[in-house]
């Protein structure tokens, strides 16, 4: 009964929070919104006894990931943003997303039948071993392209920040100060 309870609640703040995410106007706000998200996200996990998840949802997500959107929100501030007259762009993109899931939400009220899941341990669901196996055996290839990916990413992004100052060479101290101005 406590167990559904805290499911029911940790939904409700995902829901309310994803909801947030759209519709606040502030960035900082739905950058807090999507916090609570990720939080809830952690309850629900922590709830299918998934524990290195709940860890790493905490940690990863929650903590390092949403502190660097708060960042580079905190960073830009609410004066470059741009406000374009796509309004009608929203309400197609919207409708595009809630036509499906109205879709499925309907079906699954008329008894259509979907794949039932296939049967999971429960006692090493979620673990860290269990994770450790399926990572470094079947799930080999794509972790390391996404590391590839991600190191790729990463290169870029150092190379596009430097910009124009990549170009100018060796210059003295007062051509680069002249530079700036």
């Amino acid at each position: 009964m406590v167990a559904q309870a805290i499911f029911w609640i940790a939904s409700a703040v995902a829901i309310l929070g994803g909801v947030g995410v759209i519709t606040l106007r502030q960035p900082i706000n739905a950058v807090l919104s999507l916090v609570a998200v990720m939080l809830a996200l952690s309850v629900l996990f922590l709830l299918l006894s998934a524990q290195f998840i709940f860890a790493v949802q905490i940690i990863v997500y929650a903590g390092a990931v949403m502190v660097l959107f708060l960042f580079v929100v905190a960073l830009l501030g609410p004066g470059r943003e741009r406000t374009r007259g796509g309004l009608r762009l929203h309400w197609s993109l919207s409708l595009l997303v809630a036509l499906p899931f109205f879709g499925v939400l309907w079906a699954m009220l008329s008894g259509v039948r979907f794949r039932a899941p296939q049967k999971a341990d429960l006692a090493t669901f979620g673990s860290v071993q269990q994770i450790g196996i399926g990572l470094f055996t079947k799930y080999l290839f794509p972790f390391e392209l996404t590391s590839i990916l991600l190191l790729v990413a990463a290169v870029g992004a150092i190379y596009l920040s430097r910009g124009e100052r990549a170009g100018h060479g060796a210059g003295t101290a007062d051509e680069d100060q002249d530079d700036r101005a």
